[in-house]
């Protein structure tokens, strides 16, 4: 999006804006801070083209607002209006958001303290949503059982069969059914809540010179289920992205160090948590394929990462080593 087309935007929020900085480009969505007149700083973020994104926009305001409101250095909306944005078929939405400082860590940047503040902040997060109530947020478990059934399509296709094998020397999983049953019986357990289930490298800032988080964005994926979705997906993320960190020390620092001693949410039964991880890792792995040519993922350092965890945990397994 041009910068002309960003200030005639804040200038319909009533702003005055004196300079656009550079685009910050996320999965779902733009986002372009500007400086005002006054001196100010406000956040414009435009959300990509997608199914059902106003209804995302909006519940994930108003988890992040009663985020905000209780005390969690949370992006919040500053004009709760949402412009729409004719895109010749399309219609794009944006909204108007207070400005966070801070950066996101480079991946291989982790440190000891990094991963113990993420544990606490997703803690804080959700010892504050667990009082907010569901209203249009979706169910996780939906969702999950949803990508579990086409995972179990896309690795019973024979091609995809063939191909793992002949390119990656890889047999596809066989538990996927266990997995959509693990995702049901969660839905019953007690302790639902809002979710943030997005809490990963890209969406947490940090002071440039301290471990402090001075900022949570991206509620996008906000929904409705167990804490421990949240919390494997959090750890699955660090799992790969974490290569100077044993699995052990990593779990040690988020989880025992971070989310249970220093959070004020209470740490759900880890035996919930392991077989999580291992579904969203497998679901890394699945996008892996699905988007990108078998021949290059060896080139791809978080893919052979992804695969590796996999295979320690023997939810993938390797051709060469039984034949």
């Amino acid at each position: 999006m041009t910068e002309k087309v960003v200030r005639r935007i804040l200038q319909q929020y009533g702003l005055s804006p004196d300079y656009i900085h550079t685009a910050q480009k996320g999965y779902r969505n733009e986002s372009y801070a500007a400086t005002l007149k006054n001196g100010r700083q406000v956040n414009l973020v435009i959300y990509k083209y997608e199914r059902a994104m106003l209804r995302r926009i909006n519940n994930a305001n108003r988890v992040a607002n009663y985020a905000a409101t209780h005390g969690l250095p949370v992006r919040q909306t500053i004009d709760h209006r949402i412009i729409c944005l004719h895109v010749g078929a399309r219609t794009r939405y944006g909204a108007l958001y207070n400005y966070l400082p801070g950066k996101t860590i480079p991946w291989e940047a982790y440190t000891m303290g990094h991963i113990k503040q993420l544990g606490k902040a997703l803690s804080d997060t959700h010892a504050v949503l667990r009082d907010l109530t569901k209203d249009t947020l979706p169910l996780v478990t939906d969702e999950y059982h949803a990508i579990c059934c086409r995972m179990e399509q896309y690795f019973n296709n024979p091609g995809v069969q063939s191909a793992m094998a002949e390119k990656l020397a890889l047999r596809p999983p066989q538990n996927l059914t266990n997995y959509k049953a693990l995702v049901r019986k969660l839905e019953m357990l007690p302790s639902q809540q809002a979710l943030h289930m997005d809490f990963v490298r890209g969406n947490v800032l940090f002071e440039i010179h301290s471990n402090e988080i001075t900022g949570i964005i991206d509620f996008e994926k906000a929904a409705w289920g167990h804490p421990a979705f949240d919390i494997a997906r959090t750890l699955a993320f660090l799992l790969v992205d974490c290569k100077y960190k044993t699995p052990d020390k990593v779990h040690k620092y988020f989880l025992y160090s971070g989310y249970s001693k220093r959070g004020k949410a209470k740490l759900p039964h880890i035996a919930t948590i392991k077989p999580l991880i291992e579904l969203f890792l497998l679901y890394d792995f699945y996008k892996f394929l699905l988007h990108n040519p078998y021949e290059f993922l060896e080139q791809n350092e978080h893919f052979i990462r992804t695969r590796n965890c996999l295979l320690k945990r023997n939810t993938l397994t390797q051709i060469a080593m039984l034949e």
